[in-house]
């Protein structure tokens, strides 16, 4: 007999909460493990989360459209239908046991870290609508009052759609959409005549603050003109995208230079054993980018085939939970467009992204490569590059066969 205990997963870096967007399953339903069990709605996507274990969904915390911090408890799964659930929300999660799947992908969690459940459940705060321990009521999320503050919204005038009442992130952008003639907190600057304050939504802010972070990493560029004859004919014959052939060439090249399959970290330079590469993706309020896992073990048509189920699943609105971590190393294809050429920013924790412009009437086609150099240096760049140029104009020949 055993009962598991199903928190709210932290799906990435800057993922400090999200959005319970629907149950698959409900209390008494049985579920196997790998069955997807919920949809949670983060900065950036709408995820489907799979069940960490076998058996019967015997209670159900959060309600569908709730917003909850990661960690949270959310639900809880028996072997049977009569099993004892004990004192469940009276544990809480140590600091640091909740492992991202980014982490898992690296392989680099912790032996105790927790994904969906290991034994560990959410503070019993969480389970109780943000009561404090003191038994007074917190009426907002952390993410709701900061969002406040930088919105100059007056919190108290804000309805909560949350649990008990909770005032969510979603209910201050709101009433900010909402209330463009409410007065600005103490020395916020008011609005120019002609001007109209757009909230950033969620997915804006985590791309604004990814690339903040971007900007603090050294990064220098390489480029170099690749002939794409031999490239377009491979495509041709294949049934393939440019794309699929840039993530083909860039994941032989990654075999071979483990460098750009590392990242910095303090006083060392931590080296993934997987080639996953993730693949820049446009949606209409900004840019995820989905994640082919071991590309170089994967054929061209394996790998046009799973591009573009995640970008249906992108543009669907549900991707599966490790969509969008674990790369790295990203390529950004902008040719499609119409531009020539141009900068990408590397994407923390990243050490290199491949910035992709239009192929010219010649068959010529411009990369460019943003490198973090604290991992590697301008000739590791360029010789990974070569690389990478003598795969596409080969034909999918790697480099020295």
């Amino acid at each position: 007999m055993s009962v598991t205990k199903v928190i709210l997963p932290k799906l990435g870096l800057t993922m400090d909460e999200g959005k319970l967007v629907a149950w698959r399953k409900r209390e008494g339903d049985r579920v196997s493990a790998g069955e997807i069990l919920f949809e949670v709605e983060t900065d950036k996507a709408t995820m489907e989360v799979e069940s960490p274990a076998a058996g019967v969904v015997r209670k159900i915390f959060i309600d569908e459209g709730a917003t909850a911090p990661v960690t949270t408890l959310i639900a809880v799964i028996a072997d049977t239908a009569e099993e004892p659930l004990g004192d469940l929300g009276s544990e809480s999660v140590a600091p640091g046991a909740i492992a991202s799947l980014s982490d898992l992908a690296r392989g680099e969690a912790p032996r105790s870290a927790q994904v969906l459940d290991l034994g560990a459940s959410a503070p019993r705060s969480a389970l109780l609508g943000d009561e404090a321990a003191s038994g007074e009521r917190v009426r907002s999320s952390p993410a709701a009052r900061k969002r406040a503050q930088e919105l100059a919204v007056d919190i108290e005038k804000v309805k909560g759609t949350g649990p008990g009442g909770r005032v969510t992130l979603e209910d201050v952008e709101a009433y900010a959409s909402s209330s463009p003639a409410a007065t600005p907190a103490a020395g916020a600057r008011p609005a120019a005549t002609g001007e109209r304050r757009v909230p950033l939504t969620r997915m804006r802010r985590a791309i604004a603050e990814a690339m903040t972070r971007s900007a603090q990493v050294p990064q220098f560029q390489v480029s170099r003109d690749v002939d794409m004859t031999a490239a377009d004919e491979l495509r041709k014959r294949e049934g393939v995208s440019f794309t699929d052939l840039l993530v083909a060439a860039c994941a032989h090249a990654l075999r071979a230079h483990e460098r750009f399959r590392g990242r910095s970290d303090g006083d060392a330079i931590v080296v993934s054993d997987g080639v996953h590469v993730g693949v820049a993706l446009a949606l209409d309020d900004g840019l995820i980018v989905p994640v082919i896992r071991d590309a170089d073990r994967k054929d061209l048509k394996a790998i046009a085939a799973e591009r573009e189920r995640l970008q249906q699943g992108a543009r669907a609105g549900k991707l599966p939970a490790d969509a969008l971590t674990g790369a790295v190393f990203s390529i950004s294809n902008l040719g499609t467009l119409g531009v020539d050429r141009f900068q990408a920013l590397v994407n923390p924790p990243e050490a290199a992204i491949l910035a992709v412009g239009r192929i010219s009437p010649a068959k010529t086609l411009a990369l460019t490569l943003s490198v973090d150099h604290r991992v590697a240096d301008g000739v590791d760049a360029a010789r990974f590059l070569a690389d990478v140029a003598a795969w596409l104009e080969s034909g999918g020949r790697p480099a020295g066969s």
